[in-house]
């Protein structure tokens, strides 16, 4: 059991990375702009305590741990913040202010949007307590080991964040069952194919065209993985083309916005790939719809998203053409008016006798994509589960009509990751990589870590799971015996302009504010030992990067009110408070998530600097865990750390010793 009373605030603001290099052109520009009489100051400053001219441009920075590389031995960089500290003290108001503003000047010019946001209340915040360089992709996010990393998500991002050693992701256990073989022999992909054709059934499934490396999505699907399924299809079973058919989902989010026909540093022109890669079977004919994931992958339970894709699949919907070639004259002609990969309207492509394709009764369903959160309105459509899609959407704010869900359509449906249990449970999915819960959550080991003490989650409908499902350590409900608090409002709605992640520009700050008032109530209220809160603006606006920079400006700078604001509640209720975000995203300009480093700040009630527990001076998310529990006086409860404990790099530890 806890040995302390001490309670803490844990806030997960998505998408809120930084970039070492981009920051450093940056810094570059300004130290070519600033007055000479301003640079000899400042170089003054820095040879009053041994240091170089070089060194005296991180005087420069912001967010003085930004200025650190990576891996910096921990006593190496405290000195190195502690000068930094100390030479800003030496600069006249004047000077610093000049300096700040140009910074946010030459950042805006560069698009950076962390510093071009002017989010000066934030800055302050981090340099005044401890902030730490944390990893949060590739293989710190639980993916396989590639060059360049897979980009780290919102779902593997929570994982980790929850949990107290390093969350293996199911996208790497499915390439390496590749690699060995065994996904060819994967028992519910084989019984799917082997029925339907047994039946003479046509075997559908989807895919988002993305993920060739790990810098171009394999956030919710990698392309190997399609690979795979299309040597199952057509080669170890002898599938003929005329009895598959594909959904090409285009991606836009986690890829750069146009890349399904356009190429861009050697990745990209997803469409060609595909159609090569089909070619090899002589199965250009397979792919039978494409559509953006904004339809096709919604999350929050909008009706008219959900219906739409249905009714693309069912031959109901879409746009006609002959060929791959009309594809690709749609989805030009749509990037030219000014919309990207994720709104792609749905497209056909007419079968040989010139019908519509169309899923049939009695026919298969295999969806590849693994992330589970953006399957579900899909999977549940398919499936008939009229009144999960109608609970979900009940709980989000969003009234569905749902008759069009009766479709007894009697598919035998198989994802290749488990999306909710019910489906298995009620309607008959089989699943062919089972999702088992983390065992290291700590969440999960609350009951018997902390006891009956409440802890709170507090969120916004569009990230809902990932405060939830994904932040339990992939649990749809509390364990047994924990007592949990749970405040979610509905994210924006059609009702605000609203009907696609791609609208979230038009309410930039999101429910920021909303959430923010949901903690306040909770630390006045100071019945939840633990608050854990997520901020979502920075993410989904990023995503919409570059078209939205305004908007993204925006939403950085009401993330960081609200963290500051939070902070300053939990000061003075004498709450600890950690920051972190789950991945990069705002920071590179693009519409995907980053590799970068996110900061994680660590406050502590007494204004006091905490004492960091750690060689190196970088971080991991599941490191995040071990701190709170620190924090909060429960850092004894971690049973399945070794007797070696920190020496294995896959668990984590606390970042701060406590007293």
């Amino acid at each position: 059991m806890a040995n302390e009373k001490n309670k803490a605030l844990l806030a997960v603001i998505d998408g809120l990375g930084f970039s070492r290099g981009r920051s450093k052109e940056v810094i570059e520009a300004v130290w070519a702009e600033l007055a000479t009489s301003d640079r000899e100051l400042i170089e003054s400053a820095a040879e009053r305590i041994g240091h170089d001219s070089v060194w005296a441009k991180s005087l420069l920075y912001p967010v003085q741990a930004e200025s650190l590389e990576a891996d910096t031995p921990t006593r190496e960089a405290l000195t190195t913040i502690a000068d930094l500290q100390t030479c800003r003290g030496f600069l006249n108001a004047e000077l610093l202010e000049r300096i700040d503003s140009l910074v946010e000047i030459i950042a805006d010019q560069q698009r950076y949007v962390p510093w071009a946001s002017g989010a000066r209340n934030l800055w302050a915040l981090r340099n005044a307590n401890l902030s730490i360089p944390t990893s949060a992709a590739g293989i710190w996010a639980g993916f396989e080991d590639l060059n360049p990393a897979v980009q780290g998500n919102s779902e593997t991002g929570h994982q980790q964040i929850g949990n107290t050693q390093l969350a293996p992701q199911l996208p790497l256990e499915i390439t390496n069952s590749i690699n060995t073989g065994d996904f060819f022999e994967n028992p519910a992909l084989n019984s799917t194919i082997s029925i339907a054709k047994e039946r003479g059934s046509t075997i559908n499934f989807c895919f988002l065209l993305s993920g060739v490396g790990g810098a171009d999505g394999r956030v919710h699907s990698a392309w190997n993985h399609l690979e795979a399924l299309l040597e199952l299809l057509f080669e170890r079973h002898g599938i003929t083309p005329d009895k598959v058919q594909m959904q090409a989902i285009l991606d836009g989010r986690d890829s750069a916005v146009n890349s399904s026909i356009v190429e861009t540093n050697g990745s990209g022109d997803f469409v060609a790939q595909l159609q090569s890669l089909l070619g090899k079977y002589k199965a250009e004919s397979s792919l039978a719809w494409v559509v953006g994931r904004s339809t096709a992958m919604d999350r929050d339970y909008r009706e008219n998203a959900a219906r739409t894709d249905f009714e693309l699949l069912t031959g109901k919907a879409g746009e006609a053409v002959a060929n791959i070639a009309g594809v690709r004259s749609i989805i030009e002609a749509t990037h030219d008016s000014g919309k990207t990969d994720q709104d792609i309207p749905p497209i056909a492509i007419k079968r040989a006798d010139g019908t519509l394709p169309a899923i049939a009764q009695n026919d298969a369903f295999i969806d590849i994509n693994f992330r589970s959160d953006r399957q579900r309105s899909k999977i549940a459509s398919l499936a008939g589960a009229r009144g999960f899609l109608e609970s979900e959407g009940s709980s989000r704010g969003r009234q569905w009509d749902g008759s069009w869900i009766d479709h007894g359509l009697n598919l035998d449906i198989c994802g290749i990751a488990e999306y909710h249990p019910i489906f298995e449970a009620e309607f008959g999915v089989s699943v062919a990589y089972p999702t088992e819960p983390h065992t290291a959550n700590f969440l999960a080991q609350w009951p018997e870590t902390v006891g009956t003490d409440e802890y709170a989650l507090v969120a916004e409908s569009v990230k809902s799971s990932h405060m939830g499902y994904f932040f339990r350590g992939r649990r749809e409900d509390p364990v047994d015996g924990a007592t949990e608090a749970r405040f979610i409002t509905p994210s924006h709605g059609e009702e605000d302009g609203v009907k696609a992640d791609t609208d979230f520009y038009l309410h930039p700050g999101m429910r920021a504010p909303e959430v923010t008032s949901d903690v306040l109530k909770a630390i006045t209220a100071g019945t939840s030992r633990l608050i854990c809160c997520n901020l979502a603006a920075p993410d989904m606006v990023g995503h919409l990067l570059p078209a939205r920079y305004e908007e993204a400006k925006v939403a950085y700078r009401s993330a960081a009110d609200s963290l500051v604001e939070m902070a300053a509640a939990a000061r003075q209720a004498g709450r600890y408070m950690v920051i972190t975000s789950d991945h990069g995203n705002i920071e590179d300009d693009t519409s995907a998530h980053s590799v970068n480093d996110v900061l994680t700040t660590i406050i502590r009630p007494d204004n006091a600097i905490a004492a960091i527990g750690i060689p190196v001076f970088q971080a991991r998310l599941f490191d995040v865990a071990p701190t709170v529990l620190e924090l909060i006086g429960a850092e004894k409860i971690r049973k399945h750390v070794s007797a070696s404990g920190d020496a294995d790099r896959f668990v984590g530890r606390p970042l701060v010793a406590t007293e």
